[in-house]
């Protein structure tokens, strides 16, 4: 009898379900609504992923019970927190499936693209960077969101923007480089009707900052500056390239051998939409990564993989189930990912 792995990728706005087989074919996929559980709870989330379950299982005529379900979820942050979405899940679901495994959603698209082990990172609106050796552990660096962390993400990029705009203005720190372009398309893009217009974005009243909003100042001005040449938007986002790279370095003492010697060298899933602006983040980047001390030094080629345009993030946390359950689904990694930077130091 053929065996049935679901992978759902959930994010805060929306969440990805596909049912495969042990083949690697996707019988089933659905979309749905964000499973976060620190927004909804995990009662809440567990019965929307249900949801999609059934979903899946009816649109590809699956009657059997799953042999694995990986939940790969925004909001999954820590061993504790997953183990209780799991329990939870099983508890009220056990008909569903054999087993099920909960990680964050770092975790799905490096095995989408690979099963040997790798590096995720993340550059979206915020950033993270996960380590996943052969052996099964996992390391984090980065990820503490936009008061402790998210450096070489959008949003950092528009925070160093502004402070650099702000601090030249007041003649406390000047700017490397002209400020006109960026100040100017500040004004337009947040409404501003003076310096102190921005507060409110920055600390709104009773309310959660709107991390999106100002971090799609990068698409709309920053980005555009640096293809028009503008010297300040080349200049933050060469930076974010270094912070970016830097994340990486950080975890090479702790990367397994087999890792670094893969062909190609260390692989780098990137993700996220930062990664369009590759040509302006790859010589900061570069400098970020490169290694300085004799134990970073294992690091001495690396490749950066994208997930390609039809290849589903889901699939990988079915994957990560079935492998965690002792069964290997067949995926064709080179259908789901391609190399676009490899590097040798």
């Amino acid at each position: 009898m053929t065996s049935y792995y679901a992978g759902c990728e959930g994010g805060a706005s929306h969440s990805t379900l596909v049912l495969i087989n042990e083949e690697g074919r996707i019988v089933a996929e659905v979309e749905g609504e964000g499973t976060n559980q620190w927004l909804i709870g995990v009662e809440e989330c567990c019965r929307r992923i249900h949801a999609l379950i059934a979903d899946g299982k009816n649109i590809g005529g699956v009657d059997t019970k799953l042999a694995a379900i990986g939940l790969s979820l925004s909001g999954a942050d820590g061993d504790e927190m997953c183990e209780e979405i799991t329990e939870s899940f099983m508890l009220s679901y056990s008909e569903v499936s054999d087993t099920c495994f909960t990680c964050n959603d770092s975790f799905s698209p490096l095995y989408t693209a690979t099963n040997t082990g790798g590096v995720v990172l993340i550059a979206g609106t915020g950033s993270n960077c996960l380590l996943v050796n052969p052996s099964g552990s996992s390391v984090n660096c980065g990820g503490w969101g936009h008061i402790l962390g998210d450096e070489g993400s959008a949003y950092w990029v528009v925070l160093q923007t502004l402070k650099t705009i702000y601090q030249h203005n007041d003649g406390f720190v000047l700017s490397p480089h002209s400020t006109k372009y960026l100040k100017k398309a500040m004004f337009e893009y947040f409404k501003l009707k003076d310096m102190f217009g921005i507060l409110q974005y920055l600390y709104p009243p009773s309310q959660q900052i709107d991390k999106e909003h100002i971090a799609k100042f990068c698409v709309h001005a920053i980005v555009p500056g640096a293809v028009q040449g503008d010297a300040l938007s080349l200049h933050v986002l060469r930076s974010a390239g270094r912070e970016l790279g830097k994340h990486v370095k950080a975890l090479v003492p702790k990367i397994e051998p087999d890792v670094l010697r893969a062909p190609g060298g260390l692989k780098i899933v990137c993700t996220g939409s930062l990664w369009k602006s590759w040509t302006y983040l790859k010589d900061g980047f570069v400098e970020g990564i490169t290694p300085q001390t004799d134990e970073e030094k294992q690091l001495n080629q690396f490749s950066l993989v994208q997930l390609k345009p039809e290849a589903k993030a889901a699939v990988g946390a079915a994957a990560w189930a079935a492998k965690k359950s002792g069964k290997n689904i067949n995926i064709d990694y080179d259908v789901m990912s391609r190399i676009f930077f490899t590097h040798k130091f």
